[in-house]
């Protein structure tokens, strides 16, 4: 198996690459890892491959969190057994975040370890899930607690995946962007006011550039790579507890909570307030204090029972590992309530 890819392919160009890495794997047997919203997209997809084998394999699941897990991983691998996958079998996962998630980890941890390509359908997964090498599994109610860091043979960005986009999923793939944006420090005012009618190829390229340096300077998250987890302690904490309290919300959605939070435990009032006029904070019940907080002490950054978060000095200059208390944390809440 050749070396694997930490930066995307975009466009026709992109196609050509996967076809020429198909004719060098020769996989012995192909599957398609998709949910019941990217299933559509094969039809667009699968005629672009001269190299793809006709005899592949499509394997669908629920689209959602809820694929993410044990269950739904044990019956992928069980049906790869059944077809007779092998060490030299491909895993092309064309999908959101969840698919390019579950595939990856699926893809690791099979036979322990066979070759996988990320497809990214949603710009959530363009800038964040199918770059970077991080797959996993949420677990006991928790985000992503079992994964591997492995990184994609081959990641193909497609902007014509986009046309169709709902508006929430674009919402989620903006929040990775404002992130970006914020970490870099390079163009956070132009990132706000980005819209989906009008983005533009190189606005992606911008975004998944810049986390694809950061991952090929500390691929395992030993150090600088933690600074991708901004707005990701809260975030976390929100949407697993959304999801618990019958009442989901996107990856998106909760990140632009974090964000919220981490701009306020940073000082940076103004970039708060401008995140507000675009994405305005959702307000926090006093009952959902305590479960949103026991669920930041479970956050895989945390050290010696510590809540750790990436904050920012300014803007471009984040800094991780900083110790936040709950005292800290509910003032910061509660400031952003009173405010909405």
């Amino acid at each position: 198996m050749k070396t694997s890819h930490s930066y995307p392919f975009f466009g026709p160009d992109g196609y050509d690459g996967l076809d020429a890495l198909l004719q060098e794997l020769a996989p012995s047997k192909t599957f398609l890892l998709v949910d019941s919203n990217t299933t559509h997209c094969l039809s667009v997809f699968v005629p672009k491959l001269g190299q793809l084998d006709a005899a592949f394999e499509v394997l669908e699941v629920p689209p959602g969190e809820e694929s993410k897990s044990l269950e739904v991983a044990a019956n992928l691998w069980s049906v790869l057994l059944e077809y007779g996958a092998d060490r030299n079998s491909l895993i092309i996962n064309v999908g959101g975040g969840v698919v390019c998630d579950l595939g990856a980890f699926i893809a690791a941890t099979f036979k322990r370890g066979i070759p996988f390509v990320n497809v990214p359908t949603s710009l959530l997964a363009m800038v964040d899930a199918s770059v970077g090498g991080k797959n996993g599994i949420n677990f006991a109610g928790l985000k992503n607690q079992l994964g591997t860091f492995t990184q994609p043979n081959y990641v193909l960005i497609d902007p014509d995946f986009l046309t169709s986009l709902p508006q929430q999923e674009w919402e989620s793939g903006h929040a990775e962007m404002l992130k970006h944006a914020l970490l870099s420090g390079t163009n956070w005012a132009e990132a706000l006011q980005l819209e989906p009618a009008t983005l533009a190829l190189y606005e992606i390229q911008q975004s998944v550039a810049f986390k694809a340096a950061i991952v090929r300077e500390d691929f395992k998250e030993t150090g600088k790579r933690k600074v991708l987890n901004l707005g990701h302690t809260t975030g976390h904490a929100w949407e697993s507890y959304a999801a618990v309290s019958g009442n989901p919300c996107t990856h998106g959605a909760a990140v632009i909570q974090g964000l919220h939070v981490a701009l306020l435990l940073s000082g940076l009032q103004d970039e708060q307030y401008a995140l507000a006029k675009r994405y305005p904070w959702i307000k926090v019940e006093d009952d959902a204090l305590t479960p949103l907080w026991e669920r930041q002490l479970q956050d895989k950054k945390n050290t010696r029972g510590e809540v750790r978060y990436v904050l920012l000095e300014e803007l471009g200059k984040p800094i991780w590992d900083v110790q936040i208390t709950r005292e800290q944390w509910t003032q910061a809440v509660s400031a952003l309530n009173s405010a909405s």
